[in-house]
């Protein structure tokens, strides 16, 4: 196995900001996933958690 000196971990309220960036990115070119609504910071938290 490679080390690429990345580590993942649970992410942290302090991410949700992010991570929904990154989502809603992905989401408005259309071509990943079948939803068509950007996340918010609350829909985002609800979604993350799951």
């Amino acid at each position: 196995m490679m080390d690429d000196g990345i580590i993942v971990r649970q992410y942290e309220d302090k991410d949700i900001l992010y991570m929904v960036s990154i989502w809603n990115e992905v989401v408005e070119e259309g071509i990943s996933f079948p939803q068509e609504e950007c996340l918010t910071e609350t829909s985002g938290r609800e979604f993350f958690a799951l």
